[in-house]
């Protein structure tokens, strides 16, 4: 039972390894693509920013207690 386990896995992991590594790809890459993935940074960029607004006096707390010096 344990040799049919590794088998189905072997070729599981055969069978990802081709999808994911082509030989060749016959695609282009849209003109819209890069206006979608520049649409992609910034609004990672803005949802980073109102994260940390958001959760700016917890940040300072914890960096605070991080960075603090001990008194002995």
């Amino acid at each position: 039972m344990n040799f049919f386990k590794s088998v189905i896995r072997m070729s599981m992991l055969a069978a990802a390894c081709c999808l994911l590594f082509p030989l060749r790809a016959y695609s282009y890459i849209d003109p819209g693509t890069g206006s979608y993935i520049f649409q992609i940074i910034i609004a990672a960029f803005v949802a980073l920013s109102f994260a940390v607004k958001v959760y700016w006096l917890k940040i300072k707390k914890f960096l605070g207690r991080l960075f603090a010096k001990k008194e002995k």
